[in-house]
């Protein structure tokens, strides 16, 4: 048996799981956004009035926000993973991994425990953040609980790690001898940076970007629990619509309409890897 053949033997049970536990879902709630709003029929007439209604029933907001707070949450954690990233691999073993470990044990806690605490932390009156300002610096400062900025922080905290780690592996990629050269050749900080180590470590900042910008698009608990209603996101709307509402068929086509958006992102990024190299790595 060739190689190519073992390797598509080993791939099937793999596809399988992927096509009954991926796409079947996908398929299944394509075929309830096309049903009659608030119908449960599945012999039903197709019909698009649920997408219709996704653009002209006010649920531009919660698009908008949701994809605001992805960009800007994921160009947020690129920004301070890069120089993290390239201080923990330069100091590795110096401290490095103790500091890796308190970045890393977060993810291991409940998210909802973590932007409670959060919560605390931002409390007008007597939280942590307002009653330092006013100890130390006889400072009062307005309540940033329930706000937007509350909502984008939360976050940042929350999928930092998620870009981190993959821009880790991306530093990884790039051998000290190329920065040598290009500095021995009378490359400036910003083009060893612009034309050096950004390309080379280019796929896992994608990586990491991908993994933060789908988390946030799908994220709800931080507009949940430090927004409070000052702003609706998307996943907020559709959680709306197959619940309390129980408008599966307008639920479905939300859910629809946020997978495509994501894949326009995603797919893109995607033909940017080189997974071959990566795995060789």
């Amino acid at each position: 048996m060739t190689q190519q053949k073992l390797g598509l033997l080993f791939m099937a049970p793999v596809a399988a799981f992927l096509l009954i536990g991926f796409v079947s879902p996908i398929l299944i709630v394509g075929w309830y956004s096309l049903m009659e709003p608030r119908s449960f029929d599945l012999n039903t007439v197709f019909t698009i009035a649920n997408y219709r209604s996704a653009f002209s029933d006010g649920y531009g907001p919660p698009f908008f926000w949701s994809l605001s707070f992805a960009a800007v949450t994921t160009l947020t954690c690129l920004v301070l993973a890069w120089p993290t990233a390239k201080l923990l691999h330069r100091f590795a073993g110096r401290g490095a991994a103790v500091i890796t470990a308190l970045i890393a044990v977060p993810i291991f806690i409940s998210e909802s425990v973590r932007l409670f605490g959060m919560s605390l932390f931002l409390m007008p009156g007597g939280g942590i953040l307002a009653g330092s300002m006013r100890a130390l610096f006889d400072l009062s400062i307005g309540s940033v609980l329930n706000t937007k900025l509350a909502v984008y922080l939360g976050l940042v905290y929350v999928h930092f790690p998620f870009v981190l780690f993959p821009a880790l592996l991306g530093v990884a990629l790039i051998p000290q001898d190329r920065i040598d050269a290009a500095r021995d050749l009378g490359a400036s900080r910003w083009q060893v940076l612009r034309e050096v180590e950004l390309p080379l470590a280019l796929p896992g900042l994608v990586i990491g970007a991908l993994l933060t910008f789908v988390l946030c698009i799908g994220a709800n608990a931080e507009a949940a629990i430090l927004g409070g209603q000052t702003v609706t996101v998307l996943t907020r709307a559709v959680e709306q619509r197959f619940s309390y509402a129980q408008d599966w068929p307008m639920g479905a086509a939300l859910t629809m309409l946020v997978i495509a958006m994501t894949a326009v992102f995603v797919f893109p990024a995607l033909s940017r890897l080189d997974l071959n190299r990566l795995i060789r790595r």
